[in-house]
């Protein structure tokens, strides 16, 4: 399977000691996700650094489209749906580090992968 627990997720990000904000974020993000109720609709597996999204469990990456989460320097990420072949036609985003959650949320909301509920509910937990 190439999705894994979000535990596991949380932990290799955890790993990390460097300074990089970009890298800090994605933690936090992962930390953030796997303690809403986000975690119960959203699997994901890590290469190096980048963070990849998909609604159900897959065994191969290109399975089902995916939300991947890059670090492309110390304080950016860019955010990339990947539902075709064609690097022109791919959804993205970049954003500062602080931006993460906020712009996974917005992500989320215009793709319907999560009712409006769910998605006030997780953004109201993140600014308490």
């Amino acid at each position: 399977m190439m999705t894994r627990p979000w535990p596991e997720i949380v932990a290799h990000y955890g790993e990390y000691e460097g300074e990089a904000r970009s890298i800090r974020a994605l933690a936090q993000l992962t930390h953030q996700i796997s303690e809403s109720h986000l975690a119960k609709g959203l699997f994901a597996w890590t290469s190096m650094f980048d963070l990849c999204i998909v609604q159900r469990p897959v065994s191969y990456q290109y399975d089902s489209p995916l939300l991947r989460m890059s670090p492309i320097d110390k304080d950016r990420l860019e955010f990339r749906y990947l539902d075709t072949w064609e690097k022109a036609k791919q959804w993205h985003r970049t954003v500062d580090a602080d931006q993460a959650m906020p712009r996974l949320i917005k992500f989320l909301d215009q793709l319907r992968w999560f009712s409006a509920d769910v998605l006030e509910s997780v953004s109201r937990d993140q600014s308490s």
